[in-house]
């Protein structure tokens, strides 16, 4: 009778862990850390908070569907009036993968917090530049991401780092120590949405090599810069694509050598 308690109770927990593994709640498509990343990039601290040196958190609701589109946005808190809007139009920028119930894609409402820290900003800022594209139209106020097809050829998001951006990557290159280790190559495939004011977010890894290639290449995604695509005579959202090759026969930009 013993044993048989015992089989039903690791039973009982087995399929506990299961259910639990097959419900969860929404993440960003980026994952956290580089979502983490984007919003200290692209966060404008209130200028009048920065000074005072006030700090705190800003709570965003909004309801994500099944297939990971948020909508009906809200502020729920925040330590600032002036810092409400900021945190609201950059969480309206992150996409979602939805939450699951029961292994199934399913709408539910959630949160996500901004956190708004005075030192922090400034130190971050104080050993980088803040690159802003020279923009000249307005900004489409709808929250639509338009695929790279759907724009006209002469309307598609342009590289502003400067050159372009094969130039860009092979200049730029770390070749990671473990893949060079490895002697693992090959390319990375990025999917990525330009927003309107020309910053990078929803970086995700469609191909994966592995080996640090993966965070390398998102590195090198992560500062680019660009001139948002138009549409209408506005600024749009679009999602776009970048191949990333890593050949252990090309020159190595880390020490400067050739592998």
């Amino acid at each position: 009778m013993k044993a048989l308690k015992t089989i039903i109770s690791v039973a009982v927990l087995f399929w506990g862990l299961q259910l639990n593994a097959q419900n969860t709640s929404p993440e960003p498509v980026s994952g956290k850390a580089v979502v983490k990343d984007y919003i200290a990039k692209n966060l404008v601290y209130p200028e009048a908070d920065l000074e005072q040196g006030n700090g705190g958190k800003v709570v965003v609701g909004l309801h994500i569907d099944k297939d990971g589109i948020g909508s009906n946005y809200t502020v729920k808190s925040t330590f600032s009036e002036a810092a409400a809007p900021i945190a609201l139009n950059l969480v309206k920028t992150i996409l979602w993968t939805p939450a699951l119930r029961n292994g199934i894609p399913t709408e539910c409402v959630h949160e996500y917090e901004i956190d708004f820290n005075a030192k922090s900003y400034k130190r971050h800022w104080k050993k980088r530049q803040r690159i802003v594209p020279p923009l000249t139209l307005e900004a489409d106020t709808s929250n639509q991401v338009f695929e790279y097809k759907q724009l006209d050829e002469v309307a598609r998001p342009y590289f502003a780092n400067g050159g372009n951006i094969a130039n860009y990557i092979y200049s730029n290159l770390k070749y990671p120590a473990e893949a060079k280790e490895r002697e693992i190559q090959g390319t990375v495939r990025l999917s990525f949405t330009i927003e309107k004011d020309g910053s990078i977010a929803n970086i995700f890894v469609v191909n994966s090599v592995g080996g640090g290639c993966d965070n390398e290449a998102i590195r090198l995604m992560q500062e680019t810069v660009w001139l948002p695509a138009e549409r209408h005579g506005k600024y749009v959202r679009s999602r776009n694509m970048q191949d990333i090759t890593f050949n252990i026969g090309n020159r190595n930009f880390q020490d400067g050598n050739s592998y």
